[in-house]
């Protein structure tokens, strides 16, 4: 026999249901306006960056064997469907490499000129697309800008141009300047996965950061000092990388 009494614990569990399908609804239509968002942020930062840097273009057959470790390290990540990773060489003797938010990813001529082996470039690439596949920048920004001025740029991105270029400012410091501790091992952590999913050895990377650590030179040689002064101590981050499983 049908209780009535049933009805209103029906009525109650549809209720929840319906609320539950409607808060899905709206974060995957947040999700969706963040995305946008942050590929006209990234495409926007990058026009900037390259209008004053110095594009370099490698001779073809060290092209293609960068863009080959780049394609491989960027097909680990588990935002490849969402975004169009790219990366750009840029002239600049640091021993330095950085990420813009929907995967721009830019290396400098001293890093390229430093690194020894496929895998030691795989290594420092696998960190910085780490980088954007844990959204470190658009975390940040959201931090720094609160989320009601972000929600407002997100909806409208084409009202603020002015406030755009600052955001896109503040990403390339982020970007250049280094994350909180916290997410710089995170990009170590995501990044080891990232590039023996790729078929690339860690004890490479580990060889890199050793040998950074030596050719440094304690703090006066002015090619290592930017990278060092950004990142987490190298004993420390040499500790964590060998001790991941």
């Amino acid at each position: 026999m049908f209780r009535f009494n049933r009805i209103p614990r029906f009525f109650g569990l549809f209720f929840f249901l319906f609320c539950l399908s409607v808060a899905a609804t709206a974060a995957s239509f947040f999700e969706t306006l963040e995305l946008s968002f942050e590929k006209t942020l990234g495409e926007d930062t990058y026009q900037k960056i390259i209008a004053e840097k110095k594009v370099v273009q490698l001779p073809a057959e060290e092209a293609e064997r960068l863009n080959s470790i780049f394609g491989r390290i960027a097909s680990a990540s588990s935002r490849k469907a969402e975004l169009s990773f790219s990366l750009t060489v840029v002239e600049d003797e640091t021993v330095n490499a950085f990420a813009l938010p929907a995967g721009y990813i830019f290396v400098h001529t001293g890093l390229l000129a430093f690194t020894q082996s496929d895998d030691e470039i795989a290594g420092v690439l696998a960190h910085e697309v780490a980088h954007v596949d844990r959204k470190h920048s658009m975390k940040a920004i959201k931090r720094q800008l609160g989320m009601s001025l972000l929600l407002r740029l997100i909806m409208n991105p084409e009202d603020s141009p002015e406030t755009l270029r600052k955001i896109g400012a503040l990403a390339v410091n982020l970007a250049q300047l280094g994350y909180s501790r916290e997410e710089e091992f995170e990009a170590d952590r995501y990044g080891v996965y990232f590039m023996e999913k790729a078929g690339y050895q860690r004890k490479e990377l580990i060889n890199f950061w050793e040998r950074m650590r030596e050719a440094s030179g304690g703090e006066n040689n002015p090619a290592f000092l930017y990278l060092f002064s950004t990142h987490p101590p190298t004993t420390e981050r040499i500790e964590r990388i060998r001790n991941l499983p």
